[in-house]
């Protein structure tokens, strides 16, 4: 029996050495060949690599679906986009005046053809950044419209301030923080008015409506006094274009048909990833599409400079929303409105002046009084290049 369990045990071993090395002669093998796949592996891989006639019509194709929930979102944003991408979406309310080269890669992403471009609001430190919209604007005249909002509402220099840039060229006035007092942010700047009526404002109205320059006003809590007044200061300066920023941050669809039906010389600034994307927001923005159905030239789109989200949240809303309108409503929304606005301002005294110093009224073909101020403005940018 000992001799019988001795005899297996070297069967056992004989066997188990002899799969050892096979077993090391087959890893051997498949090392080599992973170092030199030979001819046919080659070719074999080679076709399975895309060629670039294929990558690129991988690029314009429409995206494939992900089981990612988070990547097919993300696909999906970006088809909407892409299917009304010729409507030219203007983002009537941007304040990334000091990091907007970091923004144009999601603005050319996601197809936003123009910026209203300011930044810090009601405050000393606005000046700076609107110093750098204007830059901005300089290096990108097909891309930027400038706004301001660095002066103070309640000294004379204020006002001095205001005429100033309106006449140097600026597009408008704003973000001007005409009341706040729920915002943690901008309900602390020292420039700040208690209501849409109050210090410097109403007579920067009046400038507003000499230059055909519209204001774009932040006003919280969008109820009460605060917009009591500014139905006051609609009434008293009709001929001011108001907008009122982002008035769909917690303000009802009927809330703001009533003040559109009651005054011809408000617009309203939706910032639709508020209502898309921000969890306190009392509305969706399904409702307010039939207000904005009943007032198709009243309303611009905006990201708010993708206040408290990101613009892969900001952006892709104002699509969603475009996605909601009528055909014929959607590019007036989307970018014809503010643009009537911009075409209809006619160039200032000094931008006169400047171009007559440059000779380029004698330039054939230039006729300024078929220009707007902001063809002015490019006009000028070509004609001194270092000014």
């Amino acid at each position: 029996m000992a001799e019988h369990s001795n005899w297996r045990g070297k069967v056992l071993a004989v066997v188990i050495l002899l799969i050892t090395v096979r077993l090391l002669v087959y890893g051997i093998r498949l090392y080599d060949q992973s170092k030199d796949p030979g001819p046919a592996a080659t070719q074999a891989m080679e076709s399975e690599r895309p060629t670039e006639s294929q990558t690129a019509s991988a690029d314009v194709s429409e995206p494939v679906e992900s089981k990612d929930p988070k990547k097919q979102a993300r696909l999906e944003k970006q088809a909407l986009a892409d299917k009304y991408a010729d409507l030219g979406v203007i983002d009537v309310h941007n304040h990334d005046a000091n990091k907007y080269l970091l923004s144009f890669s999601a603005w050319d992403r996601y197809h936003v053809n123009k910026i209203v471009l300011f930044g810090n609001v009601s405050e000393p430190s606005a000046k700076i950044t609107d110093a750098l919209a204007w830059g901005a604007y300089r290096a990108y005249p097909d891309r930027i419209y400038p706004f301001f909002s660095g002066f103070d509402m309640n000294e004379p220099e204020g006002l001095e301030t205001v005429r100033n840039q309106l006449e140097n060229g600026y597009l408008g006035v704003g973000e001007t923080v005409a009341a706040s007092t729920h915002s943690p942010v901008v309900s602390k700047v020292i420039w700040k008015a208690n209501d849409p009526m109050d210090g410097n404002l109403p007579k920067v109205y009046e400038l507003c409506a000499e230059y055909d320059a519209p204001i774009l006003l932040h006003i919280d809590p969008p109820n009460g006094l605060p917009v009591q007044k500014l139905e006051e200061a609609l009434e008293q300066y009709p001929d001011t274009l108001f907008i009122f920023g982002h008035a769909n941050v917690y303000q009802d669809a009927d809330s703001i048909g009533k003040l559109l039906k009651a005054h011809p010389n408000l617009y309203i600034d939706f910032f639709a990833g508020f209502t898309s994307y921000n969890a306190s927001s009392p509305y969706k923005t399904e409702s307010y599409i039939d207000l904005i159905e009943q007032y198709p030239d009243r309303f611009f789109l905006s990201t708010d400079g993708a206040f408290d989200m990101t613009y892969d949240e900001a952006i892709p809303a104002m699509y969603e929303t475009i996605d909601l309108l009528k055909p014929e409503t959607r590019k007036k929304v989307a970018s014809d409105n503010f643009q009537r606005i911009i075409d209809a301002q006619r160039p200032t005294k000094t931008q006169l002046e400047r171009l007559e110093k440059l000779g380029g009224s004698k330039e054939a073909g230039i006729d300024p009084a078929t220009l707007s101020r902001h063809e002015m403005n490019k006009l000028l940018f070509k004609l001194d290049p270092s000014a």
